[in-house]
């Protein structure tokens, strides 16, 4: 139900269902068959990642902080997992991938959550060597919303996304869950409930 939720606001948009944490508590591999009309899979852990893929879970898997350590990379790639890349030391690590490898990266940007990602400055070089990197299958832009469940709202963190170079060339994953509600104009080619997916 909630999902149906998700795409009523967002009905152009592929949804990255976030199964972080056991799934908010409520079990990884219960919920994500709830949610298996989702587009992806969203989470923080490489083995939860793994768990969902050997189940039978053919749609997108993102791992949402990326991998800590490059020897996970082969994992990865073998599971077909997407990661986010949001600092320039996991940048210069997807350059020793093995050639023929093919990994799907979402390039995060703090655009103002001051969580994780990479400054905008240094944005340009960060794409430009994964553009350049043909190990990379594709790139989506990402960032997170620090307050668009209150009055500031997203604007301010939009303007500063519009000027990042390429940004309307790039798919993007904007939408957190209160974006999702509130803010249509950030809906993009993939938005990522999370706690709204679990009744909040």
């Amino acid at each position: 139900h909630n999902l149906a939720v998700v795409r009523r606001h967002a009905p152009r948009s592929r949804v990255l269902a976030v199964v972080k944490a056991n799934a908010y508590g409520h079990g990884l591999m219960r919920t994500a068959a709830a949610l298996s009309g989702s587009d992806g899979l969203a989470l923080l852990e490489l083995e939860d990642a793994v768990r969902l893929r050997e189940a039978g879970f053919g749609q997108r898997i993102v791992l949402l902080e990326g991998f800590f350590d490059p020897r996970e990379l082969p994992a990865m790639l073998g599971h077909r997992l997407a990661t986010v890349v949001h600092s320039m030391d996991q940048v210069a690590a997807l350059d020793g991938l093995p050639v023929g490898a093919k990994l799907d990266v979402l390039l995060k940007v703090n655009s103002g959550m001051n969580r994780l990602g990479l400054a905008p400055s240094e944005f340009p070089h960060a794409l430009e060597r994964l553009q350049g990197n043909t190990r990379v299958a594709g790139i989506t832009l990402m960032t997170h919303f620090a307050n668009a469940d209150d009055a500031l709202g997203v604007a301010w963190q939009l303007e500063r996304l519009q000027r990042l170079p390429g940004y309307g060339s790039l798919p993007r994953s904007l939408s957190n869950s209160a974006a999702i509600l509130r803010f249509p104009e950030t809906h993009c080619d993939w938005v990522r409930p999370g706690i709204m997916l679990y009744g909040c």
